[in-house]
């Protein structure tokens, strides 16, 4: 599917409001507390007022220098997510308009690698690193059976 060039924001073409729910993400999550941030955005923990689950927002801003380039980019995180089918990739929950900010929800991950680590205060054992490794390179090799790499792959 070729990428629509479009205004940022702008969701007359109907492969690009596809993307988006129409409710309000402010009426929909609460609670969103920030727990990581880049020159994409932020990123925020926060509860789905109905469902209760606990999900991880990215907002991105589109608006400002370069926004057609970023409203681009934007639409390309979208559609790689929503594509996604494998237990040890995040799962994509939708995705928001609001005020030249896209609410990309995803699932949230308890725990990084480090974050086990950390807590755990002590050595892992052989069976835990190859646990962690394992999932890490079923999910990269799906990622690979697509012919798709990510930047996000992190500790």
């Amino acid at each position: 599917m070729a990428l629509t060039i479009s205004r940022p924001g702008n969701l007359r073409n109907p492969e690009i409001a596809e993307l988006f729910d129409r409710e309000d993400p402010e009426q929909l999550f609460d609670d969103l507390r920030e727990i990581g941030h880049g020159s994409f955005g932020a990123v925020y923990y926060a509860r789905h007022l109905h469902t209760k689950e606990v999900v991880a927002i990215k907002k991105m801003s589109y608006s400002g220098k370069q926004s057609i380039e970023k409203w681009q980019d934007i639409l390309k995180e979208i559609r790689f997510l929503r594509a996604l089918r494998h237990p040890n990739t995040v799962n994509y929950r939708g995705c928001y308009l609001r005020d030249n900010t896209v609410w990309l929800v995803m699932e949230y991950c308890l725990g990084s690698a480090s974050d086990i680590i950390e807590v755990h205060r002590q050595p892992l054992r052989e069976e835990e690193i190859s646990a962690i490794c394992e999932g890490s390179l079923q999910g990269l090799a799906y990622l690979h059976s697509l012919s798709k790499i990510h930047r996000d792959i992190k500790a």
